[in-house]
């Protein structure tokens, strides 16, 4: 199990205790991740061992660090949602009290699912350009030990002051264009964009397609008017947005690199960027 106790949710010191006493009696070694550890080297020394069960105690980041050395073998990730949103965890139906979560792992099913690849590295949720990372950057500069609420407010209030956009080029198996945008995610198959706000769920995770959504760059206020639209679960009303499933994106914009956010963490990605769905190349533990 690789704990991850800075997660957004930052267990309690008793919990953390409890939790790693009640996954070392079901039989799990734990690690608790600490910066420096390399998470993928430690689960491929472990493979070698002959391992092939893989918890992920924490946020989506934590899944992400997790997947990269599983995608594509035998080895089952399992996963204990004590992060800020567990986008992943609800996905997969996993309950979010980590006891609950602990239960699947030791006695829940196992699922083959899609995986996605941006570049060389994979993900399970989404990649997202433009407010996105910018957003997450500033939220992250304030530290783990600042109030998140106060973090959060302090990201959305200095990103709209600068409200950064890109100019990027699309080109899928469909087609080509070009697009000013200050919104723009591209998810490992597609979200119920009916739900309310920022939870929308994905209802199944084996389509073998990717989603790709945009808003054209629009003034600040247009932009509040779509996220009105967004938590009211009607965001294929808003004007301008847009959408389409493919099998592989490639985005290219100016400069040689550009930051992204992946799966809720901001990472600097190599350009041109190619986006690929990996269908039923991860297995994960979900309840029966």
């Amino acid at each position: 199990m690789l704990l991850n106790p800075s997660s957004g949710a930052k267990l309690p010191p008793a919990e953390i205790e409890a939790l790693e006493a009640a996954a070392g009696e079901a039989g799990l070694e734990i690690l608790r991740l600490q910066p420096g550890v390399d998470c993928a080297a430690v689960i491929r020394d472990r493979m070698r061992e002959g391992r092939r069960l893989f918890v992920a105690a924490g946020g989506d980041g934590t899944v992400n660090a997790a997947i990269q050395p599983i995608v594509n073998t035998d080895a089952v990730l399992g996963v204990i949602p004590v992060g800020t949103y567990n986008h992943f965890a609800k996905d997969l139906g996993i309950p979010l009290a980590w006891r609950d979560a602990l239960a699947v792992i030791t006695g829940g099913a196992t699922k083959q699912i899609d995986a996605a690849r941006a570049n060389e590295r994979f993900f399970v949720n989404n990649i997202s350009l433009g407010l996105y990372p910018d957003l997450v950057a500033k939220r992250e500069s304030k530290g783990r030990d600042y109030p998140r609420w106060k973090a959060r407010l302090f990201a959305a209030w200095s990103t709209l002051q600068q409200f950064p956009h890109i100019a990027v080029t699309l080109e899928s198996e469909h087609h080509q264009e070009v697009v000013r945008t200050h919104v723009l995610m591209v998810s490992n198959n597609r979200y119920d964009l009916s739900r309310i706000g920022i939870d929308a769920p994905r209802s199944a995770l084996a389509e073998g397609r990717l989603s790709v959504y945009w808003l054209p760059h629009v003034p600040r206020v247009k932009l509040m008017s779509f996220i009105a639209h967004f938590l009211a679960g009607r965001v294929h009303t808003a004007p301008g947005f847009r959408s389409f499933q493919t099998a592989r994106l490639k985005l290219q914009t100016r400069g040689q690199h550009l930051d992204a956010g992946v799966d809720g963490e901001v990472a600097r990605l190599s350009l041109p960027l190619m986006v690929t769905i990996v269908p039923q190349s991860l297995l994960v533990k979900v309840p029966r």
